[in-house]
């Protein structure tokens, strides 16, 4: 059926002659009319880039007033169309390959039907055959004799298979014993390992409760007697670290360093506190309690008697009733706000009151004791520790009586001394005199209170009357102050209560042992679950050599059985068979006939099969070939499509740098008007269509661009099958080397053939300006006009 030629897809390519622009119209041309246009000598009108130009004749082609950036976009776009042009001619080649692969076995399908056919026959023939010895091998057969060889067969194959089931019941008889001897060595490997694990479990509980018994009886501490390392006084400008109480000094040395008179004693720093191995008790020194102040008020005791017994005098008494003095001291302070400053009977303390919270709160007759003196000493506020307050105490004492200022007032109350002992002494007493100390903190100042009391022994005396003694020699009063004397403090060392490291070893014994018997335990348990298991092995394995013999026994009997009735059977066959001796030969000779017929046609079934198979398989790979060509057809649809999408790209390069050629063909646009049309006319009159396109003559600067593109004009594309296939032109005069073949109603025309008869050599596209005289022969005319569109048609074209 012919289709009207507005059912054709239409392909129109730019080419640029000189300074006109040649439109190729390509449709589908009738084999008539391209017989016609074919000359020997015809160039082919390139449908695609030009792929196979030499690299003059491209050089030549390269738009002389491109940029560098154009002419490289041009190159690239060049490099597209090139390698598509490639893709599409290795598709062809596979495509022609695999068409000649196909070829091939659609030809060797024939034979290989024969062959089935053939091999059918024969095999039909061999069925035929068996099927007539079969009857004569009936026929052939004594009456009775069948019977009595099927039962003598039968009763053979019985017996072979009660032997069979004797020999496995023997050899699994056999691997029962093997597994129970096994079994039994395990389990009794299995019970010497759990003994061992057993014994190893008393041993390790034995050794565990022992080292607990050790434990339970070993102290868990133990004290631990430090001696005592006291240290001595340092520089005044830098003194010695005393961070522990077997360090602290028990004694009052002289620092021997020149410092003495001076004023600002408590700059003084012959002794530094550090913490490093304090363990004393924490304590808030500005909330002391009383235990702690006559803890502090001993170690003043302790310090203030060495330095008394360095110079022969006795030492001063200290006691649960001189504390309660000096805390009634303190009491009195506070109630008058007093801070810095001594406490001064008669000026900033009554008489009343220091007789009410001091004298009176031991009795109410204190006859014989006077308040003799008071030092004054102060914290730095940071001690935190008992440690730290003592260290306070030993540097106001070492201050107070080796570097006094001017008159030893504190040195001098310390002392208490006769005028001989050490210089004038404003306390000095020649007379028998007993000292009382006290100690008291005053938290409002952060003061230390030393408090001094004398009794005079020779005379006691109150205004000047005699006070009566006791036998001791002391007034009532002072004999109060004698009672629960406090000892001073002496530095013998310290005892600290220590974790006993003997206790540490027990318990460490004592865990090495509780693991020892965890491991033990554990091993224990592991060996009885393996003793356990294997135990069961064994008597799985017992029950399974039971069952075994008993199969075996069964077995035997079935074996006896089958053998008497394979006796049996025998007697009987000897028997028919010497009933039969002259009919059995040719019954023999029926079946051994028979059972070559059966041989043969089993042999041919097999080789119709094989026939079979080789068909099978060649009609599989037929299928395979198609579906490959089928896939690289779709593949060349899509190397098409891609080859026209780079075409446009080519031209849209090439167009862009025509175009910086405006302003130089703006100044002669007029002339190449009047050419152009000239020569659009000639043309005019020998085509038809010039009446139908008239209005394309001159293109508008609009319509310009769209000249570099590929137009596919489309009505109706169904059923339009247009395929493009690389063919290779031998003409030694042309350098193109591309056709493309057009296949419309089973009949091919290549453009190749059309261009030929059309133009002539010096009228091939993008082969310069400098062609001339290039005109459509009349051939090529009618050619044209046979076609669905025409071929191509001419106008002038300015750049724009």
């Amino acid at each position: 059926m012919h289709k009207d030629y507005h059912d054709q897809k239409n392909h129109y390519k730019m080419y640029k002659v000189g300074k006109n622009w040649l439109f190729a119209g390509i449709g589908v041309i009738t084999l008539a009319s391209t017989v016609a246009m074919t000359t020997p000598n015809a160039h082919a009108a390139e449908l695609n880039n030009d792929t196979n130009l030499s690299s003059a004749q491209k050089d030549e082609q390269k738009v002389t007033s491109a940029t560098p950036a154009q002419q490289a976009a041009i190159d690239d776009a060049q490099k597209d169309v090139d390698q598509d042009n490639a893709d599409i001619a290795q598709n062809q080649k596979d495509t022609a390959d695999e068409q000649a692969n196909h070829d091939t076995l659609a030809n060797q399908t024939a034979g290989k039907q024969s062959n089935v056919d053939q091999a059918q026959d024969v095999a039909n023939k061999a069925k035929d055959q068996v099927a007539k010895g079969q009857v004569a091998v009936d026929d052939a057969a004594p009456a009775g004799y069948q019977d009595k060889e099927d039962a003598e067969q039968q009763a053979q194959n019985n017996t072979d298979k009660a032997q069979d089931a004797v020999n496995q019941a023997t050899t699994d008889r056999n691997r029962a014993q093997k597994d129970v001897a096994n079994a039994s060595d395990k389990a009794d490997q299995a019970k010497t390992a759990k003994d061992d694990a057993a014994k190893n479990k008393t041993d390790a509980q034995e050794q565990a409760d022992a080292a607990k018994n050790k434990v339970d009886n070993t102290n868990k501490t133990t004290k631990v007697h430090h001696d005592a390392t006291p240290v001595k006084p340092g520089t005044y400008d830098k003194g010695n670290v005393i961070d522990s109480e077997a360090s602290l000094p028990d004694t009052l040395l002289d620092p021997k360093d020149g410092h003495t008179d001076d004023v600002a004693y408590y700059g003084s720093s012959w002794y530094v506190y550090g913490s490093k191995n304090d363990k004393s008790k924490k304590i808030d020194i500005n909330n002391l309690t009383q235990n702690q102040i006559n803890e502090l008020g001993q170690y003043a005791l302790g310090l203030i008697n060495s330095l008394r017994k360095q110079y022969g005098l006795s030492p001063m008494i200290m006691s649960d009733n001189t504390q309660k003095m000096a805390a009634g001291d303190i009491a009195i302070r506070n109630k008058n706000g007093i801070t810095d400053d001594h406490s001064l009977i008669g000026n900033n303390i009554s008489q009343a009151d220091w007789n009410k919270y001091t004298f009176d709160s031991i009795a109410g007759n204190h006859d014989g004791t006077k308040f003799a003196a008071q030092n004054l000493g102060f914290f730095f506020g940071t001690e935190d520790t008992m440690l730290a307050a003592k260290v306070s105490v030993l540097q106001m004492l070492t201050a107070m009586a080796f570097d006094d200022g001017p008159g030893n007032y504190h040195r001098q109350a310390i002392l208490m001394n006769p005028n001989s002992v050490d210089g004038h002494n404003i306390y000095s007493d020649e007379e028998d005199v007993t000292y009382y100390f006290g100690y008291g903190h005053q938290s409002s100042g952060n003061e230390s209170i030393f408090d001094f009391w004398k009794e005079n022994n020779s005379n006691v005396w109150n205004g000047g009357i005699a006070v009566s003694t006791g036998s001791d020699g002391h007034s009532s009063f002072a004999s109060e102050l004698m009672k629960h004397q406090k000892t001073g403090y002496t530095n013998n060392g310290t005892d600290t209560i220590e974790t006993n490291p003997a206790y540490t070893n027990a318990v460490n014994d004592y865990n090495q042992a509780l693991a020892q018997l965890t491991s033990a335990n554990k091993a224990y348990n592991q060996a009885n679950d393996a003793y356990n298991n294997a135990t069961n092995n064994l008597n799985d394995a017992k029950t399974n050599l039971a069952n075994a013999t008993t199969k075996l026994e069964t077995a035997k009997s079935n074996l006896n059985d089958a053998k008497t009735k394979l006796a049996d059977a025998k007697q009987a066959l000897a028997d028919v068979t010497a009933q039969y001796a002259d009919q059995l030969a040719a019954y023999n000779q029926a079946k051994a006939t028979l059972k070559n017929d059966q041989a043969k046609a089993k042999q041919l079934n097999q080789d119709l099969a094989n026939a079979k198979k080789a068909l099978a398989d060649n009609q599989s790979s037929i299928a395979t070939s198609e579906a490959k060509i089928a896939q690289l057809q779709d593949q060349l649809k899509d190397l098409q499509a891609k080859l026209a999408k780079d075409e446009k790209n080519l031209a849209d390069a090439k167009a862009a740098a025509e175009n910086n050629d405006n302003s130089d063909d703006t100044n002669t646009s007029d002339d190449d008007t009047n050419t152009n049309n000239s020569e659009d006319t000639s043309d005019t009159n020998n085509n038809s269509d010039s009446n139908n396109h008239s209005d394309d003559v001159v293109p508008s600067q609009s319509d310009t661009k769209d000249l570099n593109n590929i137009v596919d004009i489309t009505e109706n594309t169904q059923n339009n099958n247009v395929e493009n296939t690389a063919v290779t032109n031998n003409t030694k005069s042309s350098p193109v080397t591309q056709n493309v073949v057009y296949k419309t109603n089973n009949q091919t025309v290549t453009p190749a053939q059309v261009a030929a008869s059309t133009f002539n050599q010096s009228q091939l596209p993008q082969t310069g300006e400098s062609q001339q005289n290039g005109k459509m022969s009349i051939i090529g005319l009618i050619g044209l006009a046979l076609s669905s569109l025409g071929l191509a048609k001419l106008f002038g074209r300015k750049h724009v």
